[in-house]
């Protein structure tokens, strides 16, 4: 039995979304094909990530000075929730990100819970030969839509390039990706670049 995370990041809207709607078959394949794993789904939209801000540094501060006794009731409340959120990153098996590209780009919220996970000691760490990830034996698949085409030019598609490097810091292989791109300069094709999709997706899903 494996633990599957869904990290989603797309605002509610009543547009349809290619992404959610790949996601979707993917998770129900996923689902049939593996019936005893536990899947957890995080909107980091709804959910709201715990920000890293002012309060957060001078929080971090205090924990590491054991000054915790100094901490205010908001402090404890964030701390409790970075924690909690890194601890169920890593006690998972396998990651699912699931996104609209922006401006050849994550959302800035799946950006933000990139670096709450990115922690040294937790999901990484540093060595005398270099950094060395320490989530190794886990996998990850990212499905991201976008209106043009941008794939497999890594050097527009930023995004795509910083997660996957992320995953690699973190010592996560194999990287799985779904891209769907050109519905908005080829619309005529929107129908087939989606079905191909699901296609992917489906496929994917019976041995990921």
């Amino acid at each position: 039995m494996a633990k599957l995370l869904l990290i989603q990041a797309h605002p509610k809207t009543n547009q349809f979304s290619y992404s959610l709607e790949v996601a979707k078959h993917f998770m129900n394949t996923y689902q049939q094909e593996h019936p005893t794993d536990i899947i957890t789904v995080r909107d980091v939209f709804t959910d709201e990530v715990p920000p890293i801000n002012d309060l957060t540094l001078d929080a971090w501060l205090k924990v590491k000075k054991a000054d915790t006794h100094t901490l205010s009731s908001e402090q404890q409340h964030l701390i409790d929730k970075h924690d909690t959120w890194l601890e169920e990153f890593i006690n998972h098996d396998k990651y699912v990100f699931v996104n609209p590209m922006y401006n050849h780009f994550i959302p800035a919220e799946m950006k933000q819970y990139i670096d709450l996970v990115s922690v040294a000691r937790k999901t990484f760490k540093y060595t005398e030969n270099g950094l060395v990830g320490l989530l190794k034996g886990k996998k990850s698949l990212h499905i991201q839509a976008a209106g043009g085409y941008y794939q497999p030019d890594i050097k527009v598609d930023l995004g795509s390039q910083y997660l996957n490097d992320t995953m690699l810091r973190f010592g996560v292989t194999p990287i799985e990706s779904i891209y769907i791109e050109g519905m908005s300069e080829t619309p005529e094709k929107a129908t087939d670049i989606l079905n191909a999709a699901i296609s992917k997706a489906t496929t994917l899903a019976a041995t990921f």
